[in-house]
């Protein structure tokens, strides 16, 4: 065997070392799983008096395609369609609105090729007539279009800030960011609303959060924040690739994957919860029609008169 041909097949073997070790190890295997105590959770769902929740609508704020395994270790190259997303809980006092997305300028220097302006003003109009505002956690592309909001002052005082955000979003260098409240001193599980409870779960983030909902139906989500980006996440479950938690993203990933051990044991002994993820616009537009997630209607009627 030639030189070459020896070096070409270290090369090839060294390149299948780092796509396994980048994209496709899942480990470490021996993450213990975090318990997620739901009947706490449901019994302060309730503990608030008022009326719950009847509605989940989302904006699609962002989209791009991405190979999937970047998002979800060991999934392999087939793109998926990322997107930023914001939710808003129908209420009767307002709404509720949960991660308010970024702006066209953070949107693109994140590498999203599409940006919906529509769903931007929309989503600031959301925030002007909330009662509440709610964060998975604190990266831009999560708590950016608050800060940037147009008339910031007069909704600052409806966000509900833990004490481990601050430090994230005072990182983001926005001018706003001096305007905020007091942060909350919140409890591992703690309601902030009538059917809505806040589960701290640090991994993604040190202050990274799930956000608990019970409608008054008495349907049951769970938004899991960038710790299920993808519904594989959990499904299988597999955290984001090493590329992305180790080197571009950062993240404590033996405790996102315990958060994702735990949320695959919840799941099969509550088939009924909808576990949310953040970022996966084919798992919506699969499956938010039939868990109860419908696009909110100034979006839908615009793009039907296309």
């Amino acid at each position: 065997m030639g030189k070459i041909s020896k070096f070409m097949i270290v090369l090839l073997a060294l390149l299948a070392l780092g796509y396994y070790w980048l994209l496709v190890n899942a480990g470490p295997a021996n993450a213990p799983a975090r318990t997620i105590d739901i009947a706490a959770i449901r019994r302060a769902a309730d503990a608030l008096p008022g009326e719950k929740p009847t509605a989940v609508t989302f904006a699609p704020m962002a989209l791009r395609h991405i190979p999937g395994a970047a998002l979800a270790a060991g999934t392999g190259l087939r793109q998926v369609t990322s997107g930023v997303i914001t939710w808003r809980l129908e209420t009767a006092g307002g709404g509720i609105v949960i991660d308010p997305g970024l702006s066209e300028a953070d949107a693109h220097s994140m590498g999203f090729k599409f940006y919906d302006r529509r769903a931007r003003a929309l989503v600031d109009r959301w925030m002007d007539q909330a009662n509440m505002i709610l964060f998975t956690h604190a990266h831009v592309d999560h708590v950016g279009g608050f800060l940037d909001h147009p008339r910031f002052e007069s909704i600052v005082g409806k966000a509900v800030v833990s004490e481990g955000m601050v430090g994230n979003i005072n990182g983001l260098w926005r001018e706003n960011a001096r305007l905020l409240d007091q942060p909350r001193k919140l409890g591992p599980i703690e309601a902030v609303a009538p059917g809505v409870v806040l589960i701290q779960a640090p991994g993604h983030t040190p202050a990274s959060e799930m956000i608990y909902v019970r409608l008054a139906s008495g349907r049951e989500y769970l938004f899991a924040g960038d710790t299920v980006s993808l519904s594989v996440n959990a499904e299988i479950p597999t955290p984001r690739s090493r590329l992305v938690a180790d080197w571009l993203a950062p993240e404590d990933r033996p405790a996102v994957i315990g958060w994702l051990k735990g949320l695959k044991a919840l799941k099969e002994k509550n088939p009924d919860l909808v576990i949310v993820p953040s970022h996966d616009a084919d798992w919506l537009a699969a499956n938010g029609d039939a868990n109860g997630i419908a696009m909110a209607k100034e979006l839908r009627q615009l793009a039907e008169t296309k």
